[in-house]
Protein backbone atom coordinates (compact mmCIF):
# COMPACT_ATOMS: atom_id res chain seq x y z
CA UNK A 1 0.00 0.00 0.00
CA UNK A 2 1.50 3.34 -1.05
CA UNK A 3 1.53 5.94 1.96
CA UNK A 4 0.31 9.01 0.03
CA UNK A 5 1.31 11.38 3.40
CA UNK A 6 5.01 9.94 3.40
CA UNK A 7 5.40 10.86 -0.43
CA UNK A 8 3.96 14.14 0.01
CA UNK A 9 6.76 14.55 2.15
CA UNK A 10 9.14 13.34 0.61
CA UNK A 11 8.22 15.02 -2.94
CA UNK A 12 8.82 18.22 -0.43
CA UNK A 13 12.03 17.46 0.68
CA UNK A 14 12.94 17.18 -3.07
CA UNK A 15 11.99 20.40 -4.00
CA UNK A 16 14.93 21.49 -1.73
CA UNK A 17 17.53 19.50 -2.90
CA UNK A 18 19.65 20.93 -5.63
CA UNK A 19 19.20 19.40 -9.00
CA UNK A 20 17.03 17.54 -10.78
CA UNK A 21 16.65 13.53 -9.96
CA UNK A 22 14.42 10.74 -12.06
CA UNK A 23 13.58 9.97 -8.59
CA UNK A 24 11.64 13.14 -8.34
CA UNK A 25 9.54 12.38 -11.20
CA UNK A 26 8.50 9.05 -9.95
CA UNK A 27 7.69 10.54 -6.48
CA UNK A 28 5.49 12.87 -8.23
CA UNK A 29 4.05 10.06 -10.39
CA UNK A 30 3.19 7.88 -7.31
CA UNK A 31 2.08 10.67 -5.17
CA UNK A 32 -0.21 11.59 -7.57
CA UNK A 33 -1.30 8.29 -8.24
CA UNK A 34 -2.10 7.77 -4.58
CA UNK A 35 -4.38 11.27 -4.66
CA UNK A 36 -6.46 9.83 -6.94
CA UNK A 37 -6.53 6.40 -5.07
CA UNK A 38 -7.85 8.09 -1.38
CA UNK A 39 -11.24 8.12 -1.20
CA UNK A 40 -13.18 11.10 -2.53
CA UNK A 41 -11.43 12.14 -5.57
CA UNK A 42 -13.95 11.36 -8.48
CA UNK A 43 -13.16 7.33 -8.87
CA UNK A 44 -17.12 6.42 -8.34
CA UNK A 45 -18.32 9.10 -10.30
CA UNK A 46 -15.98 8.73 -13.33
CA UNK A 47 -17.09 4.91 -12.91
CA UNK A 48 -20.63 5.94 -12.63
CA UNK A 49 -20.53 8.39 -15.53
CA UNK A 50 -19.08 6.05 -18.16
CA UNK A 51 -21.37 3.34 -17.27
CA UNK A 52 -24.54 5.32 -17.01
CA UNK A 53 -23.76 7.19 -20.23
CA UNK A 54 -22.20 3.39 -21.65
CA UNK A 55 -18.74 5.38 -22.24
CA UNK A 56 -16.07 3.71 -24.49
CA UNK A 57 -11.94 3.68 -23.96
CA UNK A 58 -11.74 7.19 -25.47
CA UNK A 59 -13.79 8.70 -23.03
CA UNK A 60 -12.23 7.30 -20.05
CA UNK A 61 -8.78 8.41 -21.63
CA UNK A 62 -10.56 11.91 -22.33
CA UNK A 63 -12.11 12.10 -18.79
CA UNK A 64 -8.65 11.47 -16.77
CA UNK A 65 -7.33 13.91 -19.05
CA UNK A 66 -9.16 16.57 -18.00
CA UNK A 67 -9.13 15.74 -14.46
CA UNK A 68 -5.60 16.18 -14.40
CA UNK A 69 -5.56 19.35 -16.77
CA UNK A 70 -7.55 21.22 -14.70
CA UNK A 71 -5.96 20.11 -11.40
CA UNK A 72 -2.65 21.15 -12.93
CA UNK A 73 -4.03 24.85 -14.19
CA UNK A 74 -5.70 25.04 -10.25
CA UNK A 75 -2.76 24.24 -8.85
CA UNK A 76 -0.91 26.57 -10.74
CA UNK A 77 -3.66 29.18 -10.91
CA UNK A 78 -3.66 29.23 -7.14
CA UNK A 79 -0.10 28.92 -6.47
CA UNK A 80 0.80 31.82 -8.32
CA UNK A 81 -2.02 34.00 -6.35
CA UNK A 82 -1.31 32.88 -3.38
CA UNK A 83 2.60 34.03 -4.11
CA UNK A 84 2.70 36.51 -5.98
CA UNK A 85 -0.46 38.65 -5.61
CA UNK A 86 -1.77 38.09 -2.30
CA UNK A 87 -4.17 35.79 -1.84
CA UNK A 88 -3.38 34.74 1.48
CA UNK A 89 -4.07 37.51 2.61
CA UNK A 90 -7.70 38.07 1.53
CA UNK A 91 -8.86 34.54 2.41
CA UNK A 92 -7.43 31.02 4.09
CA UNK A 93 -6.19 28.85 2.26
CA UNK A 94 -8.95 26.34 4.17
CA UNK A 95 -12.24 28.49 3.13
CA UNK A 96 -10.56 28.97 0.06
CA UNK A 97 -10.41 24.98 -0.85
CA UNK A 98 -13.82 25.00 0.96
CA UNK A 99 -15.47 27.29 -1.74
CA UNK A 100 -13.99 24.92 -4.46
CA UNK A 101 -15.84 21.94 -2.83
CA UNK A 102 -18.96 24.21 -3.17
CA UNK A 103 -17.88 24.78 -6.76
CA UNK A 104 -17.25 21.18 -7.16
CA UNK A 105 -19.97 20.09 -5.96
CA UNK A 106 -22.23 22.45 -7.94
CA UNK A 107 -20.93 21.34 -11.16
CA UNK A 108 -21.02 17.63 -10.65
CA UNK A 109 -24.98 18.35 -10.08
CA UNK A 110 -25.60 19.80 -13.30
CA UNK A 111 -23.86 16.80 -14.62
CA UNK A 112 -26.48 14.07 -13.19
CA UNK A 113 -28.86 16.66 -14.32
CA UNK A 114 -27.28 16.67 -17.72
CA UNK A 115 -27.24 12.84 -17.84
CA UNK A 116 -30.59 12.67 -16.96
CA UNK A 117 -32.30 14.62 -19.42
CA UNK A 118 -29.70 13.67 -21.74
CA UNK A 119 -31.07 9.74 -21.19
CA UNK A 120 -35.03 10.45 -21.28
CA UNK A 121 -34.69 12.81 -24.50
CA UNK A 122 -32.38 9.81 -26.19
CA UNK A 123 -35.18 7.50 -25.33
CA UNK A 124 -37.56 9.17 -26.89
CA UNK A 125 -35.88 8.54 -30.26
CA UNK A 126 -35.22 4.92 -28.86
CA UNK A 127 -37.26 3.66 -32.35
CA UNK A 128 -35.26 4.80 -35.33
CA UNK A 129 -34.36 3.05 -38.16
CA UNK A 130 -31.04 1.04 -38.57
CA UNK A 131 -29.20 3.75 -40.51
CA UNK A 132 -30.63 6.12 -38.15
CA UNK A 133 -29.04 4.73 -35.30
CA UNK A 134 -25.94 4.28 -37.31
CA UNK A 135 -25.15 7.83 -38.02
CA UNK A 136 -26.16 8.41 -34.27
CA UNK A 137 -23.48 5.98 -32.60
CA UNK A 138 -20.72 8.34 -34.66
CA UNK A 139 -22.11 11.77 -32.83
CA UNK A 140 -22.76 9.73 -29.52
CA UNK A 141 -19.10 10.44 -28.26
CA UNK A 142 -19.74 14.03 -29.33
CA UNK A 143 -22.90 14.37 -26.76
CA UNK A 144 -21.03 12.49 -23.97
CA UNK A 145 -18.86 15.31 -24.01
CA UNK A 146 -20.25 18.05 -22.22
CA UNK A 147 -20.75 15.48 -18.86
CA UNK A 148 -17.00 14.57 -19.57
CA UNK A 149 -16.40 18.20 -19.36
CA UNK A 150 -17.73 19.14 -15.88
CA UNK A 151 -16.63 15.95 -14.73
CA UNK A 152 -13.39 16.84 -15.86
CA UNK A 153 -13.57 20.22 -14.35
CA UNK A 154 -15.00 19.07 -10.88
CA UNK A 155 -12.59 16.02 -10.26
CA UNK A 156 -9.51 18.40 -11.23
CA UNK A 157 -11.16 21.81 -9.54
CA UNK A 158 -9.69 21.27 -6.07
CA UNK A 159 -6.19 21.13 -5.74
CA UNK A 160 -4.30 18.45 -3.80
CA UNK A 161 -2.09 20.16 -0.95
CA UNK A 162 0.72 18.75 -1.49
CA UNK A 163 1.28 19.62 -5.22
CA UNK A 164 0.63 23.34 -4.00
CA UNK A 165 2.86 23.31 -1.39
CA UNK A 166 5.27 22.06 -4.17
CA UNK A 167 4.58 24.37 -6.87
CA UNK A 168 4.42 27.39 -4.05
CA UNK A 169 7.93 26.40 -2.27
CA UNK A 170 9.63 26.14 -6.13
CA UNK A 171 8.13 29.36 -6.60
CA UNK A 172 9.85 30.92 -3.34
CA UNK A 173 12.80 29.34 -4.19
CA UNK A 174 13.25 29.81 -7.61
CA UNK A 175 12.83 26.88 -9.20
CA UNK A 176 9.62 27.60 -10.67
CA UNK A 177 10.39 25.34 -13.68
CA UNK A 178 10.99 21.99 -11.86
CA UNK A 179 8.27 22.85 -9.40
CA UNK A 180 5.91 22.63 -12.60
CA UNK A 181 6.87 19.59 -14.41
CA UNK A 182 7.05 18.12 -10.85
CA UNK A 183 2.97 19.16 -10.65
CA UNK A 184 2.97 17.94 -13.84
CA UNK A 185 4.02 14.48 -13.31
CA UNK A 186 1.47 14.82 -10.24
CA UNK A 187 -1.42 15.17 -12.56
CA UNK A 188 -0.37 12.75 -14.90
CA UNK A 189 -0.01 10.34 -12.12
CA UNK A 190 -4.32 11.19 -11.02
CA UNK A 191 -5.04 10.70 -14.61
CA UNK A 192 -3.33 7.06 -15.02
CA UNK A 193 -5.37 6.23 -12.35
CA UNK A 194 -8.77 8.00 -13.39
CA UNK A 195 -8.17 6.16 -16.92
CA UNK A 196 -7.26 2.90 -15.34
CA UNK A 197 -11.22 3.06 -13.56
CA UNK A 198 -12.83 4.39 -16.11
CA UNK A 199 -11.66 1.49 -18.49
CA UNK A 200 -12.26 -1.20 -15.80
CA UNK A 201 -16.22 0.47 -15.77
CA UNK A 202 -16.20 0.78 -19.54
CA UNK A 203 -15.35 -3.12 -19.84
CA UNK A 204 -17.67 -4.17 -17.11
CA UNK A 205 -20.89 -1.92 -18.51
CA UNK A 206 -20.27 -3.63 -22.39
CA UNK A 207 -19.81 -7.21 -20.65
CA UNK A 208 -23.35 -6.40 -19.42
CA UNK A 209 -24.32 -4.92 -22.66
CA UNK A 210 -23.53 -8.22 -24.42
CA UNK A 211 -24.86 -10.48 -21.33
CA UNK A 212 -28.11 -8.64 -21.61
CA UNK A 213 -29.28 -9.78 -24.74
CA UNK A 214 -29.43 -13.33 -23.32
CA UNK A 215 -30.93 -12.54 -19.90
CA UNK A 216 -34.72 -10.58 -19.62
CA UNK A 217 -33.10 -9.63 -16.10
CA UNK A 218 -29.97 -7.49 -17.44
CA UNK A 219 -31.86 -6.22 -20.35
CA UNK A 220 -34.14 -4.53 -17.42
CA UNK A 221 -30.44 -3.16 -15.71
CA UNK A 222 -29.03 -1.66 -18.96
CA UNK A 223 -32.40 0.58 -18.94
CA UNK A 224 -32.28 1.32 -15.39
CA UNK A 225 -28.44 1.75 -14.60
CA UNK A 226 -28.52 5.65 -16.91
CA UNK A 227 -30.71 6.84 -14.24
CA UNK A 228 -29.40 5.17 -11.27
CA UNK A 229 -25.80 6.79 -12.16
CA UNK A 230 -27.23 10.09 -13.26
CA UNK A 231 -29.45 9.72 -9.77
CA UNK A 232 -26.05 9.03 -7.80
CA UNK A 233 -24.48 11.93 -9.64
CA UNK A 234 -26.83 14.70 -8.67
CA UNK A 235 -27.21 12.85 -5.35
CA UNK A 236 -23.11 13.03 -4.42
CA UNK A 237 -22.89 16.37 -5.37
CA UNK A 238 -25.97 17.77 -3.47
CA UNK A 239 -24.44 16.00 -0.43
CA UNK A 240 -21.02 17.76 -1.39
CA UNK A 241 -22.48 20.76 -2.07
CA UNK A 242 -24.26 20.90 1.84
CA UNK A 243 -21.05 19.24 3.64
CA UNK A 244 -18.87 22.13 2.63
CA UNK A 245 -21.86 24.97 3.09
CA UNK A 246 -21.86 23.48 6.47
CA UNK A 247 -18.06 23.22 6.61
CA UNK A 248 -17.65 26.80 5.64
CA UNK A 249 -19.80 28.47 8.98
CA UNK A 250 -17.25 26.95 10.87
CA UNK A 251 -13.61 28.29 8.99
Amino acid sequence: MIDGSALSDRLQDLIHTPGVTPLAFLIAFLAGASHAVAPGHGKTLAAAYLAGSRGRVRDAAWLGGSVAAMHTFSVLVIGIAWTFLSLSDLVRMEQLTTWLQVAAGVLIVLTGIWMLRRHLRGHHHHHHDHDHDHEHGHTHDHSRRPGLLLLGISGGLTPSPAAFLVLATGLFLGRAGFALLLVLTFGVGMAVVLFTVGVLAVAGSSLVTRSSRSFALLTRATKVTPILAASGITIFGAGLVTIAAVHLTTV
